[in-house]
């Protein structure tokens, strides 16, 4: 009886008919918005291997210091910005964009819905960088997503380099960039926008905190591997210079010097190097990873279920016709007149 008098009371009154019509359609468009996206399937969870190891750094004859959050990056021909407006705090960073994409899903957002983002923004930016990681993401859904090359791990008001070696950790080839006040990113690379994202996607580059003027930050000089070694040089002595490898585990610490090498252990999935120097300066450079081809390939571990997805679809419309029939008939037996 009370719902009747409600609606009678909607009925009779356009101001509140308009409102709920304009509800109704919002809601309408979340909810197909929501069960528009495919399910997808997950490789299963397994870290580097193989017999190969793969060297992203070759000859480094020319590094630019970028922050791709500068107000002035457009100046270097390189459009971004920054996607997300879902209420979870989840965004990514999309780099050299052609068109920037307007829908996102605002409640809550499982990691097809995440995975389904990454896959869309790939389709109108060149690259599609986590931002932020540890405000929007869960650190059990960097196990599975993938399709993605690049992640703000460092930046003014986040540490995410845990997150970062979780992705690595279950096998995902993903590469560092810092942003920010006191951050920046060293691309090895020419001065022009495309050579720059190259640089950015093959990992030929490292992320930097520092203090001070970037002029006087010590460079990197070389990463070379030879058999299973790698060696690697900075042009002043460091503090620190840490090996990092599975799950973020310190492998080796060098402490006092401008040169060091680490042989890979047979159980050492990838390596990633941390070069500390006094007064807080620090390099973070990409991983060293094992691969088991010789000509190295990124493994594509997330895939859209077509069947699964279409079956869903069709439960989803089944049960939105067979409730707007349950309505329909309950309002005309209301309504005998009708």
């Amino acid at each position: 009886m009370a719902e009747r008098k409600f609606w009678n009371k909607v009925k009779s009154n356009r101001f509140y008919l308009a409102l709920t019509g304009i509800v109704g359609a919002i809601l309408l468009f979340i909810l197909v918005l929501y069960l528009a996206v495919p399910s997808y399937t997950f490789a299963d969870i397994e870290p580097f291997n193989g017999d190969f190891i793969y060297n992203p750094y070759s000859d480094i004859d020319r590094i630019n210091y970028i922050d791709f959050r500068s107000e002035n990056i457009e100046n270097q021909g390189i459009d971004v910005y920054e996607y997300g407006y879902a209420l979870t705090g989840t965004r990514y960073l999309c780099l050299g964009y052609q068109k920037k994409r307007l829908i996102d899903y605002p409640f809550l957002q499982s990691v097809h819905y995440k995975q389904f983002n990454i896959d869309q923004l790939n389709k109108t930016s060149r690259l599609v960088a986590l931002a932020h990681p540890s405000k929007g993401f869960k650190q059990g859904e960097l196990t599975r997503l993938d399709h993605y090359r690049v992640m703000e791990a460092l930046s003014e008001n986040d540490n995410s380099l845990y997150y970062w070696d979780i992705a690595l950790s279950n096998g995902h080839r993903v590469n560092a960039m810092a942003t920010g006040k006191n951050h920046v990113t060293a691309c090895i690379a020419d001065n022009n926008a495309d050579a720059i994202l190259n640089s950015l996607e093959a990992g030929n580059s490292y992320s930097v905190t520092y203090q001070g003027n970037l002029i006087d930050l010590p460079e990197l000089q070389y990463v070379k591997l030879k058999n299973d070694t790698v060696f690697v040089a900075v042009t002043a002595k460091a503090k620190e210079m840490r090996f990092v490898g599975q799950n973020a585990v310190v492998k080796q610490t060098l402490n006092n010097v401008a040169e060091g090498f680490y042989p890979f252990r047979p159980d050492d999935t990838y390596i990633r190097i941390e070069i500390e120097f006094d007064g807080g300066n620090t390099l973070y450079l990409n991983p060293l990873v094992r691969h088991q081809y010789q000509y190295f390939f990124d493994l594509n571990k997330a895939k859209v279920m077509k069947g699964r997805t279409y079956l869903m679809w069709a439960v989803y419309i089944i049960v939105v016709l067979a409730f707007a029939r349950l309505v329909f008939i309950k309002r005309k037996d209301e309504d005998p007149g009708k």
